[in-house]
């Protein structure tokens, strides 16, 4: 399966594991990252300007930082514990500097996929997206370029599940269940079904 036309934006890393799982190691802006709808339509808004400025980043986790100007939560090596820095700023700083290199180069690759028609922006949220959200959140990606929204939800339905349908302005697919957040790695394996129909899919016209 050619998982790399698939764009994990959020709103968490489950479909970095299922592309993992075929073997595709591409590196991607959110593929690892936390990310709620609203910090991700607010940051197409803006081309994710100001993205991952050193003093608007806080220790989030042991070994991730929250970037305050969206809300985008990332892995670092800038160490915490308890939230609270385990190096010196001078030293936080020299890992910085490498990590927003990477980071401005992700934003821009993000940027630039974008405007390739068969790319696919993958959301979920186990919670699922609501249709309004989704909504939004396409006109976000469609000020950028041609590239489709799928917004993966779960639901009961047997005739919805490991489906992809057509919405107003974006595709929807349908699993059985999301991976656990703290268990990302223990995705549905109907994620193969949903993201083999979009593949199927015809390239949109221009």
């Amino acid at each position: 399966m050619k998982t790399e036309r698939f764009e994990n934006i959020g709103d968490n890393c489950e479909l970095g594991f299922v592309k993992r799982a075929h073997g595709d190691e591409n590196g991607g802006l959110l593929r690892w990252a936390r990310a709620s709808p609203e910090a991700l339509i607010e940051a197409l808004r803006h081309s994710f300007a100001g993205l991952y400025a050193f003093e608007n980043l806080s220790a989030f986790w042991d070994n991730m930082v929250r970037d305050s100007r969206y809300g985008f939560c990332f892995h670092t090596d800038m160490l915490s514990q308890d939230r609270l820095w385990c190096d010196s700023e001078e030293q936080r700083r020299k890992i910085y500097k490498s990590e927003k290199e990477k980071i401005d180069y992700l934003v821009e690759k993000f940027l630039q996929r974008l405007s390739d028609p068969s790319v696919f922006c993958v959301y979920k949220c186990n919670e699922n997206v609501q249709h309004e959200v989704a909504e939004e959140l396409a006109q976000a990606i469609a000020q950028h370029g041609p590239a489709r929204l799928l917004v993966v939800r779960h639901t009961e339905d047997p005739n919805l599940i490991g489906h992809v349908r057509p919405e107003s302005s974006y595709l929807a697919g349908y699993l059985d269940h999301f991976a656990p957040y703290g268990h990302s790695d223990q995705f549905s394996p109907l994620w193969n079904s949903v993201l083999s129909e979009a593949l199927a899919l015809p390239l949109p016209i221009a």
